[in-house]
């Protein structure tokens, strides 16, 4: 489950244009965010890429953001 948790308050329009690494609170992976004009996209360690189809729920805790595959620790991904 640490796979799926960023310990930032995270919007949306918080995550910069492009792709770049974001640490999950799984101190030793890294996931590959890109985002772009089509969206937010999330590659995991296994290299398979999820797309957030809801973004920016906001909950007690933090921000939610739905995405359309269980997101899963292995190697980093490629960030590009």
């Amino acid at each position: 489950m640490l796979y799926h948790v960023d310990d930032r308050n995270l919007s949306a329009a918080a995550i910069p244009n492009g792709s770049n690494f974001f640490k999950p609170i799984l101190d030793s992976e890294r996931l590959c965010i890109s985002k772009s004009s089509a969206g937010v996209q999330i590659a995991d360690g296994t290299g398979q890429i999820a797309n957030v189809i809801i973004a920016d729920i906001v909950a007690d805790n933090g921000v939610i953001h739905v995405v359309d595959k269980v997101l899963l620790p292995g190697t980093r991904p490629d960030c590009h």
